[in-house]
């Protein structure tokens, strides 16, 4: 965590990957694989006669993204920069949105009502928490503090300083056994709080959603709601393991 970062900032030789060589080639060949699919995809919805107007949308969109987060990583090898980092996360959550409302498009749906502006409120605080989320891991910065009022105490005597916030500037840890950067403190307390926020509000989405007859969809948003919350208390109280990190993501993922 961050000890790579540590050691080139101290003008040390980075320490070794342990098994990251690995995960980056099976990156590599999932996001080639996907690049293929999706060009296959968008050539088949386009040619079908008659065009397929929404699918050949939504696979173009994903085809200008996936293009997109190639040519980022191609530009950025090694990058420091949290801007980096968050733009790959966010692309792949986009990605994935993408893929499952084509999935959708393509089955008949339910005389439901719809949600309208509910909706759209719940969805914009969802993608801003998610830019936090973001954030906070390209700027290694989930081990600032502890529990929220550490948080608050750490990022008050910061100063609320803004520009700590700026993904375009290059974090800088501290020399301690497991790296830690302190000056993003800010960010991981809005993350928490907006946590507060985002949560109930899903949670009441999902409520409204199942009483106007959307009942998986709301149950969905109800149950992933509930085990996001659980799992951002497991990652404080127990450390920030990958594993439990891994699923806050893929939640994070399912709830967009």
């Amino acid at each position: 965590y961050a000890q790579n970062l540590r050691a080139l900032q101290q003008g040390e030789p980075a320490p070794a990957g342990h098994g990251l060589a690995a995960a980056r080639l099976a990156h590599r060949v999932v996001a080639s694989l996907t690049l293929v699919l999706v060009i296959v995809m968008a050539m088949t919805t386009l040619a079908t006669k008659p065009v397929l107007k929404r699918a050949g949308a939504l696979s173009l969109a994903l085809l200008l993204l996936a293009l997109g987060l190639a040519v980022l990583g191609i530009a950025t090898p090694g990058a420091r920069l949290p801007a980096v980092a968050m733009g790959n996360l966010l692309g792949g959550f986009v990605m994935f949105a993408l893929c499952w409302r084509l999935a959708a498009s393509a089955k008949p749906q339910g005389a439901a009502a719809g949600l309208g502006l509910w909706a759209i409120a719940g969805l914009a605080l969802l993608c801003a928490q998610l830019a936090g989320g973001a954030l906070v891991s390209a700027c290694y910065a989930a081990l600032s503090c502890g529990d929220l009022a550490d948080c608050t105490r750490a990022a008050a005597a910061a100063g609320w300083d803004w520009s700590l916030l700026n993904p375009w500037r290059e974090p800088v840890v501290e020399a301690t056994a497991l790296p830690v950067n302190a000056a993003s403190a800010f960010a991981l307390w809005l993350h928490r709080v907006g946590a507060v926020v985002v949560l109930p509000v899903l949670a009441l989405l999902g409520l409204a959603a199942w009483r106007r007859g959307r009942r998986r969809g709301g149950a969905a948003l109800l149950l992933l709601a509930a085990l996001q919350g659980a799992l951002g208390l497991l990652i404080v109280a127990t450390g920030l393991p990958l594993a439990a990190v891994l699923a806050h993501n893929l939640i994070a993922a399912l709830l967009l």
